[in-house]
Formats: C-alpha cells, structure tokens, sequence
C-alpha cells in the first residue's frame, strides 16, 4: 500500500519543463559596459533588419561571469550617421527599452529599426545598463548591419493631414501564417524629433487583406485597436495558401491619413 501512494503521488506531480528564453535566438552581439561592470550580450532572430525587432539582453557580471544580472536598469540607444565630415545627418528610431527587472532571468525589448544600412547610412546601438547591484552604469556600444527585407514589414510615411505627423508603421504579427483565422498585429510610433520617436496611441486602422492573383478578399476580419505602448491587435482571415496583400488603413479622428499602405504575405 504504501508503494502504492508513492506511486500515485509520483504520477501526480506536475511535469515541470524549464524554460529557456532564448530558445529559437541567436547571440548578435556582446561586449561590456566596462562603468556597470557588466557583460552584455544581444540576442535575437538571425539578423537585424528594417521593422520590428524582438531583442532580447543577457546581463553577466563582468567580475564573476557565471553570474547573471536579474536588476538593472536597460536603455537601447539605436542611431544612423547619414553622410560624412560637416555634411554629416544622425537620428534614432522607435525603442522600446525592457523592464527593470529580468523575465525568467534575461531582459526582453524591441528596436524599429526605419532604415537598412547602405553606402550612405550605417548604424550603431549602445545599450545603457544601470547595474543595480554595484549601482553603477555603463554603456556598451555595437556597430550593427540593418538588413532591407523582402517583402517589406514596415511602412513610413507622412501623414496626410493638418499635422504632417512622421509615422512608422510596423507589422509585427503575423509571423508563421496559416489558412484561418491569424492574429495580426501592428505598432505605431510617430517621429517627435530625429532622435525621439514615441509610440502613439491616438490613430485606428481598418484591414482589408486581398488576394489579387484571385481577386478575392476574406470575411470576418478585426481591426486592430490599441493594447498598450503604441501596439495594435486584431485578427485577419487568410482563406487559402499563397500571396495576400493586406491593405492598412491608417485613420485620426475618421480620415485616413495614409495612401496606399499595406503589407504583403506569402505562405
């Protein structure tokens, strides 16, 4: 009997998998912010490229570096030199800089990064850390390539109203598309000066996905409505596998403000 009951509570245990935050990621970048002590490293998908960009920071401390940081302070400080000597141009891009404190130890954040790197443009991103455990701060510096991806996952555009806002649209979602219902989902950030671009939660959008080989659309489609931190989401109907164009309607105060906005997806 007793072999039994440990049996039985054995089976009813919860099968408890630990989880691993960086699964599916690949280290970009690391080097040290030598003023926090820290090693600071960047992961995410296999490149960095024009659009939103999942970025994820693991923090080691530079003394012991088996030892993770968990409570830091972490700022992303993207910028684009344009040009060269006095005919030099710089500016930023949308950021959205983790929490202070680690998720399941690693600190989750995004850059929208709004123009690839070319022959006139290159890009560097410092990351600010303030170790909270020595209370000291640092910046580590990367010189970075923007890859320009086909087909495009972010529109920038000016709006055609009164305020001739800059807005930068990003598509975020869909990432792996199926036949069905998919969830779609965009951010807005709106340009407030070349190196300040906050996100906006002030715009609607209205979808309208296509198949132009077909000539069709789909029913049942959401418009995405704001969640938070300029983020957008709804849901878009894809009704069979191949190319479909979803139309983005960007709305203020009921006019749409954008011509000819959409995005292209292929599955």
């Amino acid at each position: 009997m007793a072999l039994i009951a440990i049996l039985a509570s054995c089976k009813n245990e919860p099968d408890i998998t630990p989880i691993n935050p960086l699964a599916g990621l690949t280290k970009l970048k690391e080097g040290y912010a030598f003023g926090a002590s820290a090693k600071v490293e960047i992961w995410g998908k296999k490149n960095l490229f024009m659009g939103y960009n999942s970025i994820t920071v693991v923090l080691l401390d530079s003394l012991n570096l088996t030892d993770t940081i968990k409570d830091a302070h972490i700022h992303f400080m993207p910028e684009m030199t344009m040009g060269t000597g006095m005919m030099a141009m710089k500016h930023a891009c949308p950021v959205e800089n983790p929490k202070e404190e680690a998720t399941n130890g690693v600190f989750p954040g995004a850059v929208a990064f709004i123009m690839p790197t070319s022959s006139d443009g290159a890009w560097t991103l410092d990351v600010m850390v303030h170790n909270h455990k020595y209370d000291k701060e640092g910046t580590a510096s990367f010189a970075i390539t923007v890859d320009n991806p086909t087909p495009s996952v972010m529109c920038v555009f000016t709006a055609t109203s009164a305020d001739t806002s800059k807005l930068v649209l990003s598509m975020v979602e869909p990432l792996a598309p199926n036949v069905g219902m998919n969830d779609i989902e965009f951010t807005l950030h709106r340009k407030e000066s070349m190196m300040s671009w906050p996100a906006d939660s002030t715009y609607t959008f209205v979808i309208t996905p296509e198949m132009p080989s077909m000539g069709h659309g789909s029913p049942n489609n959401v418009n995405p409505v704001h969640v938070g931190n300029g983020h957008y989401k709804g849901k878009v109907n894809f009704t069979m596998t191949g190319e479909w164009k979803v139309n983005v309607a960007v709305q203020k105060d009921g006019n749409t403000i954008s011509n000819n906005t959409f995005f292209t997806i292929t599955f």
